[in-house]
């Protein structure tokens, strides 16, 4: 299977990811049956099926040393503020963390950041690609996989989190590139499920804090391009 995901990292992602989703669809079959609540069921089904992946392709943990990227990590924390100032400007609801709430920050996190950053990235490399290429393709498939949304009928509502995905993608992806570091990339990647669930944000939203959103996520990709045209701290470059 290594084998397989290291010399066609493009096809094996698509099958890692059609997977996953019927996966996904047996754990809430299987909770529908038993009587648990569905969305949870598929949520713990994420994490645990990230987890063994982890196992399986723990190589992708290698590329660095973990939390070494922390700091490097701190800008993307700005999609999580984003969530934060959009309530309040907005004047959304807010929803008071819970232990439902954590796990459906946490499932994205830990399964996503596993399948697309770590070991994508990492397939991507070790094929041959370089790292900008890497940075692109697995962006754009992180945002394409969630045009799956548009199956609600709401395509524009799906276009845009398809373009938002891929901004975060391009940064997440940047921030392990540049230090190996998957665990802080998944922090990141939580604090901003997370808070988008605690602090949710009115439907309409204004001009002027669209035209804001778009600024940030301009200056969140240009952080991207920087971090990987810059390469690898010298400490922290592989060994020739």
């Amino acid at each position: 299977m290594k084998k397989f995901a290291t010399k066609s990292p493009i096809i094996f992602e698509i099958v890692l990811i059609v997977a996953a989703f019927v996966l996904a669809l047996a754990f809430g079959l299987a909770s529908q049956i038993i009587g648990f609540d569905n969305e949870l069921a598929m949520a713990v089904g994420r994490i645990l099926a990230g987890l063994v992946l982890l196992i399986i392709f723990r190589s992708c943990l290698k590329n660095g040393k973990q939390f070494s990227g922390f700091l490097i990590m701190l800008p993307a924390l700005g999609f999580a503020l984003w969530n934060v100032a959009n309530h309040f400007l907005t004047k959304g609801d807010f929803n008071p963390l819970t232990t439902e709430i954590l796990i459906l920050g946490l499932a994205p996190a830990i399964f996503e950041e596993v399948v697309f950053r770590g070991i994508f990235i990492d397939n991507l490399k070790k094929s041959g690609k370089s790292d900008m290429a890497a940075l692109l393709i697995s962006a754009l498939f992180f945002g394409l996989i969630h045009m799956t949304n548009a199956v609600n009928g709401n395509i524009p509502q799906a276009l845009v989190q398809t373009g938002y995905s891929i901004v975060v993608g391009l940064v997440f992806g940047a921030i392990y590139i540049r230090t190996g570091d998957l665990l802080s990339v998944m922090i990141a990647h939580a604090a901003i499920d997370i808070t988008n669930q605690i602090f949710a944000a009115a439907s309409n939203t204004p001009v002027p804090l669209i035209i804001a959103f778009i600024v940030v996520l301009a200056a969140e990709a240009a952080y991207a391009f920087v971090l990987v045209s810059k390469g690898k701290p010298a400490e922290e470059s592989d060994p020739d």
